[in-house]
């Protein structure tokens, strides 16, 4: 497990701003070496200015998370980690009837499979040194069912599943798996939200954007994230309403769950 952080090398995904760079900056204030990787390589050196200006080391990286080959390689040139935080995200919104195939394989491609491409490139190395954590950013829609998200809850749900299995499989060889489940954070997500049919509306945009700005801090995150990294938890809710609907799904029964899913709440 990872103890501390001065002298840990750490993996960012989705670095380039939001939780990401946050989390970078957290742990490069902490004294750690950072591998700052995003899909937008001027966002990632951005990010990593902000390491170097908050007393760690930072390092820009280009990366595509839905490329596995590309992850693989990123993987190669950086070496065995300490610390893997899997937080590149996109989000969609919409009626499953308005989802196209390209829009499945879209979210799919970088919520869970870009989570099991890095796992995949920088996991064996943890494994064979039996040291390392690993933190996968799913959220607290893992486990909100929402009639109008469907395909974000079934990423997300599948991440905290594949962390909860992943910590059951590693957990032998001394390597951790957290899985963080934000709330509302003030992010650019849904700037790069795809909605979709009636969801695509000016109001739910401004409705959207106006609730997304009044979220929590994405520095309330990385905090969580920085703790997971030390302590290994199973799982972090970041959020009043993220830890309410973790309460919710274990103790309410179904018929209020599915009739509160179908809430027009966002």
């Amino acid at each position: 497990m990872v103890n501390k952080v001065p002298g840990k090398l750490v993996v960012v995904t989705g670095a380039g701003g939001g939780i990401g760079r946050a989390t970078a900056a957290a742990f490069a204030a902490g004294g750690a070496t950072v591998v700052c990787a995003d899909i937008d390589g001027e966002a990632a050196e951005k990010t990593a200015a902000l390491c170097a200006e908050r007393g760690g080391s930072g390092r820009a990286e280009g990366c595509d998370v839905t490329d596995a080959a590309g992850v693989a390689a990123l993987a190669e040139r950086t070496g065995p980690v300490d610390v893997l935080v899997n937080n590149a995200g996109v989000g969609m919104t919409g009626r499953f009837a308005d989802m196209s195939v390209d829009d499945w394989r879209w979210i799919r491609s970088v919520n869970l499979d870009g989570v099991v491409h890095a796992c995949a490139a920088f996991g064996p190395p943890m494994l064979a040194r039996r040291s390392g954590q690993v933190v996968n950013v799913s959220s607290g829609l893992a486990y909100t069912m929402r009639a109008t998200e469907g395909a974000y809850v079934a990423t997300k749900a599948a991440v905290l599943a594949l962390s909860r299995c992943l910590r059951a499989d590693w957990a032998p060889s001394g390597v951790g798996v957290t899985a963080v489940c934000p709330g509302v954070i003030d992010t650019p997500i849904v700037g790069s939200t795809r909605y979709l049919g009636d969801r695509g509306d000016a109001r739910t945009r401004r409705r959207m954007e106006k609730i997304f700005r009044r979220g929590h801090p994405p520095e309330a995150v990385a905090r969580a994230i920085l703790a997971a990294a030390d302590r290994n938890p199973a799982m972090v809710p970041v959020g009043w309403e993220a830890r309410l609907g973790w309460h919710l799904q274990r103790f309410t029964p179904l018929a209020v769950q599915d009739r509160l899913a179908g809430l027009d709440l966002l």
